[in-house]
C-alpha cells in the first residue's frame, strides 16, 4: 500500500499512521481508510485503470451537480490508486436496505 500512504503524505503533509481494509462492494476495487492524527482519508486501489478512470469522472461529475458523493483528492500517475473524502461507514447499500425495510427512501 506505499502508492496509497504516498498519496497520502503528498495530500495531507502527514505520514500515515492507521492503513485499515474496509468492506468493498460492486467493483474489484479495494478499499482502506487511512489516518493520522486528526485525518482520516479513503484510499482506493483497483485492478482496471479504465474503471477506475471512469469512477473518478463519475465522482468528479456527481459532485460537481452538488450530490453527496466523495471528493476525490489524488490519484497516481498510473491511475490505479486514488484517494478520496472519508465520509464515513454507512454505505449506499445499508441506506437502500433501509429504505426497503420502511418503505421511504427519505434521507433526512
Amino acid at each position: 500500500m506505499r502508492q496509497l500512504k504516498d498519496l497520502f503524505k503528498k495530500y495531507t503533509g502527514k505520514d500515515c499512521i492507521s492503513c485499515e481494509e474496509i468492506p468493498s462492494s460492486g467493483s474489484n476495487r479495494r478499499y482502506f481508510r487511512l489516518k493520522a492524527k486528526g485525518v482520516s482519508i479513503i484510499g482506493a486501489k483497483g485492478t482496471s485503470k479504465e474503471e477506475n478512470m471512469a469512477f473518478i469522472e463519475l465522482a468528479k461529475h456527481f459532485k460537481s451537480i452538488g450530490l453527496n458523493v466523495p471528493q476525490l483528492y489524488s490519484f497516481s500517475k498510473d491511475k490505479m490508486y486514488y484517494i478520496q473524502e472519508d465520509l464515513g461507514d454507512n454505505t449506499l447499500f445499508e441506506v437502500l436496505k433501509s429504505g426497503r425495510e420502511k418503505g421511504s427512501y427519505n434521507l433526512d
